[in-house]
């Protein structure tokens, strides 16, 4: 039998070095940024801070992500991103359809206690970006979920026929006011679990 065939270990590409580098960069940034928007908002946080705070130059910042809106813009998409895989997950531990619209509405709320994502998400973000802009950031995630998952509900009868948009950015709109009134309450988790048990029943009315 020939002995195997000795193969010298291969170097990344330069172009792979390149991209690794910018992808840490760009991780410093947000993890900064986002630090800083938590803490004192997007009009309390400089772009000075956030350079010094990722240990990057200004030029990197403004490389990346054209300015302390840009950053925020994508801080603002991070945390839509995380609070998805979250209701994901909560989802998919359940079983009867409208229990699982319930299950994903909870924990939407309660992925918005954390005080810098709300402030961020609910509070800062349609004015630092525009109505139009975050309403779009929103559809992609939150509202474009409900939307979806209620007309398939519609479409199997498990949810009587109401008109999707409609329906869609009622429970939209509530969650979001719910989670902030439960994130300002004198006592948080009381409140969302109010705001979970109100929010369950109104959904459940829905039933065919």
């Amino acid at each position: 039998m020939p002995p195997p065939e000795h193969h010298e270990p291969q170097s990344p590409e330069p172009g792979n070095k390149q991209d690794e580098r910018s992808r840490r960069t760009t991780q410093r940034i947000m993890a900064g940024a986002r630090r800083l928007f938590a803490e004192h908002g997007f009009a309390g946080t400089s772009a000075e801070q956030i350079v010094a705070a990722a240990g990057v130059t200004r030029g990197a910042l403004y490389h990346h992500f054209a300015g302390k809106k840009g950053v925020f813009r994508a801080v603002v998409e991070q945390i839509q991103a995380e609070i998805d895989q979250r209701v994901r997950a909560a989802v998919e531990r359940v079983q009867e359809p409208v229990e699982m619209l319930i299950a994903g509405n909870d924990e939407f709320l309660a992925a918005c206690l954390d005080p810098g994502a709300r402030r961020i998400l609910l509070t800062e973000a349609p004015a630092v970006l525009g109505w139009q802009n975050w309403r779009a950031i929103d559809d992609a995630h939150v509202l474009g979920n409900y939307r979806a998952f209620l007309a398939q509900l519609m479409e199997k009868g498990v949810l009587r026929p109401l008109p999707v948009e409609a329906l869609a950015h009622v429970i939209s709109g509530a969650a979001n006011e719910a989670a902030m009134w439960a994130a300002e309450a004198d006592d948080p988790d009381a409140a969302l679990a109010q705001a979970q048990q109100t929010m369950a029943e109104m959904i459940r009315s829905f039933r065919a």
